[in-house]
């Protein structure tokens, strides 16, 4: 009995403080390595060392462990959307750098370079997913871009965890390098607040993804936790549009799309698409899948 009590004990910090932990760890880990590129690597590599661990340990849903073949498809695809994200937004930032400088100027927008960096890394975290928010809920709204950006991919999996990050279509991948390179480029921030922000951005979106109980009072107001993305990914359609802020939990409670629910099972229908199946799904979603599309056909469909 004690030792059942010392285990939830444990459960209840780790939920309640892993999340601000990570965060914190991954930004001063970035900070001491003097902000460096290889800085970003180290940061986000000890973080998700820290969430597969927890993962295995602390599972928030017990039955939902990783074989060696699942983890090894989703390390590989997460080499691939890393890889892909990194060519577009390098080449967003050569072909959206130069003429945005002038509507930045003309906006006066270009201050945010003068601020502390701390607020350069957090203005970038907090308007790159607020654009994505928008972005994120049009997919989910309209049936044709649901099946353009092959956002189906990321949905299709059941069973979520920190690596599902970056289970990503490479479609989509056109639509997640924008949001940060945009605001870099009209807001004037430096680039260590880029890597900043991005160390940021990727681990939390990892954190919420994962595997593991987090829900940080305060902080859940702002920061997307585990508890409040694994809804997002719910079977339950309805469920599933809501919590569009993968990062920023703040825009859906501004914007009247937050929910809170215990969530049963990931995916977008009873089984879970072949690895072919998830690449194909710009093209066919199988009969059983239920999303946005599916639903937007079946209104088309005649009476």
């Amino acid at each position: 009995m004690v030792a059942a009590a010392r285990q939830t004990l444990v459960q209840r910090w780790v939920e309640c403080l892993a999340h601000p932990c990570l965060l914190l760890g991954a930004y001063l880990l970035w900070e001491a390595m003097d902000r460096g590129g290889g800085a970003v690597f180290v940061a986000l590599a000890g973080a998700f060392s820290v969430l597969m661990l927890l993962e295995h340990f602390m599972p928030a849903m017990p039955g939902w462990r990783l074989g060696p073949r699942q983890r090894l498809v989703l390390t590989g695809l997460y080499l691939m959307t890393f890889v892909l994200f990194g060519v577009m937004a390098a080449a967003y930032e050569a072909t959206l750098a130069n003429p945005l400088a002038p509507a930045r100027e003309s906006l006066g927008l270009g201050w945010s370079g003068n601020l502390p960096m701390i607020a350069q890394v957090l203005l970038l975290f907090f308007a790159s997913d607020l654009l994505y928010y928008w972005i994120h809920r049009a997919i989910h709204r309209w049936g044709w871009l649901w099946k353009a950006s092959g956002h189906g991919f990321h949905h299709a999996f059941q069973n979520l965890h920190a690596l599902n990050v970056g289970a990503t279509h490479p479609f989509e991948i056109v639509l997640l390098a924008l949001p940060m390179v945009l605001v870099a480029a009209l807001s004037g921030a430096s680039g260590e607040a880029v890597g900043g922000a991005t160390v940021l951005v990727v681990v939390n979106t990892a954190a919420a993804h994962a595997n593991v109980r987090m829900d940080t009072p305060v902080l859940n107001w702002f920061f997307t936790s585990a508890n409040q993305h694994r809804r997002h990914h719910s079977r339950v359609f309805e469920d599933s549009n809501t919590n569009y802020a993968c990062n920023a939990i703040l825009w859906d409670r501004l914007f009247g799309t937050f929910s809170r629910g215990e969530v049963e099972q990931t995916g977008i229908g009873p089984f879970e698409p072949s690895l072919g199946q998830k690449f194909m799904l710009p093209f066919r979603e199988p009969a059983f899948a239920d999303t946005a599309a599916t639903r937007a056909h079946r209104r088309d469909q005649p009476a």
